[in-house]
């Protein structure tokens, strides 16, 4: 049995706006395509590795929210992550926090209104 999740987006309003915002703070480089008449930016997928990757969406089904689902993305450090969300225009939502023997979380707002989640293992 597979694990559950396969793919993600994030809605976008300024598909421009997000792919400099996302690439500031993570260092994504992105692939731009047209999927059922929706802009979108791909992020990485990097081939032998553990998670999945997504991609920003840009169309009219395409709303960015504070509420419902909550993606986490990968981070080595979340407060070196933090910094460059407010340095680009976020804001923090939840600073670093422990998750017992999991590691650490923490959520920010990115620069299209989303509130997007950190973690990062104990490593």
């Amino acid at each position: 049995m597979k694990n559950p999740a396969s793919y993600f987006e994030i809605p976008v309003v300024d598909l421009d706006r997000a792919m400099q915002f996302y690439s500031a703070v993570f260092g994504y480089r992105f692939e731009r395509e047209q999927i059922h008449g929706n802009e979108m930016a791909l992020l990485p997928i990097y081939e032998g590795q553990e998670g999945i990757s997504g991609a920003l969406a840009q169309g009219e089904i395409y709303v960015p929210s504070k509420n419902g689902s909550l993606i986490y993305l990968n981070s080595s450090d979340i407060n070196a992550t933090l910094n460059k969300v407010k340095s680009n225009g976020g804001d923090v939502l939840l600073p670093m926090t422990p998750v017992g023997e999991l590691g650490f979380v923490a959520e920010f707002e990115d620069s299209e209104g989303n509130r997007i989640a950190l973690f990062q293992n104990h490593e």
